[in-house]
């Protein structure tokens, strides 16, 4: 029983067995140390990694920045030559960086993706195709330890070399001279535009005050517009005398439009100045002998465009000084004996230079929509071309030359200057050629009046111009004109007759000429006789002292006018706008005698 009682007596709890294996008192912390061990490891490896990047870049932006490193590519190898003995790179020790950056420019992010690109297109094979195009920034130039000072602006420079010529001391005996450059430059009268040009804005404003007060409105308008023409010299000369005589200016009014159309081309002039930087002027030397330097077409370009021989900005003086030492002249092939020519002697004397050296400059700085066209193939970029003014002149050197540092002979074409050759022009230059082949010194306004008729303009009272369709049709003198045939002096020319027309059309239209012909000549015969009438009745009124009013003579002057340039350029050559020139003289004609009281 005893046993039954201890085995049913009630069981005493047991303690919990302790872990397997219970956790040490370090093991947690492990893995934080092997990250901060990591972490450590990381840090002095990406440091060390800085440390070699920023030496490593530090070496590499030395190396880049000096001018060997520019040579070790081989296009660039003319521009490291010419600038290893250049005054810059041989003397001054000037890196390609220093000029090719601005001041500040070469650390920025631009700067090196400007870098970038330049490799880029070296390893794409871009490189080589061409000339690379550079620019050196004016703050470049003007910096504080080069040009800054300012000294170079009134600094003399003579343009040219010193160069060795031939020249004719005695009869018959030659000696070798050094002829020493003759023309001279002050970067200060090309830069310090500012006054003169407000000086030039102040004279236009008077001059166009006064005509204003002039003339009535619309002919205030033509001429404005007639000032701002930006066609050659000779070309704005003729359309200048026309416009006076057909409209029959007074003294005062056709003296204030020349002014105002000299005032104008001189202030486009000096405004293209204002824009101008260093790099306009001053390029690279393609001859090697420098790094840098002016290219004289730059200088032709601007003095010489849209200029008569030795005039305003061509005129001789302006740069060149007569030279000092007489010569000889008259040698061969001249009859009679060399004389002494002093050059001094003729300037007092007020002789042309062109009597003599007409050949010193040799084609014209035009521009064609074939030269826009290169860079333009857009008609938008044209559409003012044609109607182009000073204003659009001055928009188009304000965005190509100023904003896109473009040079001269980008647009323009190349004018030569220069002698021929010193000794004996006659023989050795043919320098007559250029005078034979320039009827419109001797012949200023020579068939004017007939371009007037093809074109359909010119005259007055007509509210639109009327080409001729042969114009149209790209018919030039020579289609026409023909014939051989002798002027009154029996010199030869050639003439037009209707067999040039039958050429083109039919046998009928060698009659229609002849009837165009006729009709043409009955009424420009009428409209000189009512003209000569009028005329008449006008001289009797001044006679009794009543002189025509203002407006009824210009419509007198303007009726002369729209006749004159019949008669003188053919009607023919236009008929049906030289019988609307014809009709629009006899309606101004009846207006001035109703006037005059006939």
């Amino acid at each position: 029983m005893a046993s039954d009682k201890t085995s049913e007596s009630p069981q005493q709890p047991q303690p919990p067995s302790p872990p397997d294996d219970p956790p040490k008192p370090g093991r947690a912390r492990k893995p934080l140390r092997r990250w901060v061990r990591w972490l450590r490891a990381g840090g002095v490896t990406l440091l060390l990694l800085l440390v070699v990047g920023a030496v490593g870049l530090s070496g590499a932006e030395y190396y880049t920045a000096q001018p060997d490193f520019c040579a070790s590519c081989h296009i660039m190898g003319p521009y490291y030559d010419s600038w290893s003995h250049d005054i810059h790179g041989r003397k001054l020790g000037v890196r390609c960086v220093d000029c090719h950056y601005a001041p500040g420019e070469r650390f920025t992010v631009m700067a090196k993706f400007k870098g970038l690109s330049q490799v880029a297109s070296y390893f794409s094979g871009r490189y080589g195709a061409g000339r690379p195009r550079a620019h050196v920034s004016d703050a470049s130039c003007l910096r504080s330890s080069c040009h800054g000072d300012g000294d170079y602006l009134a600094k003399r420079l003579a343009i040219g070399e010193p160069r060795r010529e031939v020249r004719l001391i005695a009869p018959g005996q030659e000696v070798e001279v050094m002829r020493n450059p003759t023309v001279h430059f002050y970067h200060e009268k090309h830069l310090d535009v500012g006054q003169r040009l407000s000086d030039v804005h102040g004279d236009i404003e008077q001059r166009t005050a006064r005509l204003r007060s002039e003339l009535p409105a619309d002919l205030f308008d033509q001429a404005v517009a007639l000032s701002r023409s930006v066609a050659p010299a000779e070309r704005r000369r003729r359309e200048f005398e026309s416009f006076v005589v057909a409209h029959g200016l007074s003294g005062r009014a056709a003296e204030d439009l020349a002014q105002l159309v000299d005032l104008e081309h001189r202030r486009i002039r000096l405004k293209h100045l204002e824009g101008l930087n260093c790099a306009a002027c001053h390029s690279f030397d393609e001859s090697g002998k420098n790094h840098l330097a002016v290219s004289t077409t730059t200088c032709f370009t601007c003095h010489f465009i849209n200029e008569d021989f030795n005039r305003n900005t061509g005129e001789c003086l302006r740069c060149h000084e007569a030279p000092t030492r007489a010569v000889w002249v008259h040698d061969q092939p001249a009859a009679h004996g060399s004389v002494l020519m002093d050059h001094q002697e003729i300037v007092r004397r007020g002789v042309d230079c062109a009597s003599c050296h007409a050949d010193v400059l040799r084609g014209e700085a035009v521009v064609t929509e074939r030269d826009c066209i290169r860079c333009h193939d857009q008609d938008r970029y044209l559409k003012d071309f044609a109607t182009r003014t000073t204003e659009t002149v001055a928009e188009y050197h304000a965005v190509h030359v100023a904003g896109q540092r473009a040079h001269c002979e980008d647009c323009h074409h190349v004018i030569e200057h220069g002698l021929l050759a010193a000794k004996q022009p006659a023989v050795e230059a043919g320098f007559l050629e250029p005078v034979l082949g320039d009827c419109k010194h001797c012949h200023p306004n020579h068939h004017s009046e007939q371009v007037h008729l093809l074109t359909g303009t010119g005259g007055a009272g007509l509210a639109q111009t009327t080409p001729s369709a042969m114009l149209g049709s790209r018919l030039n003198c020579r289609a026409c004109h023909t014939h051989a045939a002798q002027d009154i002096k029996g010199d030869a020319l050639l003439a037009a007759t209707s067999r040039a027309c039958i050429g083109c059309h039919s046998e009928d239209y060698g009659v229609l000429f002849e009837q165009w012909r006729s009709e043409i000549a009955t009424y420009l015969q009428e409209a000189e006789s009512r003209l000569l009438q009028v005329e008449q009745i006008v001289e009797r009124r001044a006679t009794q002292g009543r002189p025509l009013p203002a407006e009824m003579a210009v419509l007198l002057a303007e009726a002369r006018e729209n006749i004159r340039l019949v008669r003188i350029g053919g009607g023919i050559h236009n008929r049906f706008f030289a019988l609307q020139l014809l009709d629009a003289a006899r309606s101004k004609l009846d207006r001035v005698e109703h006037a005059a009281g006939g």
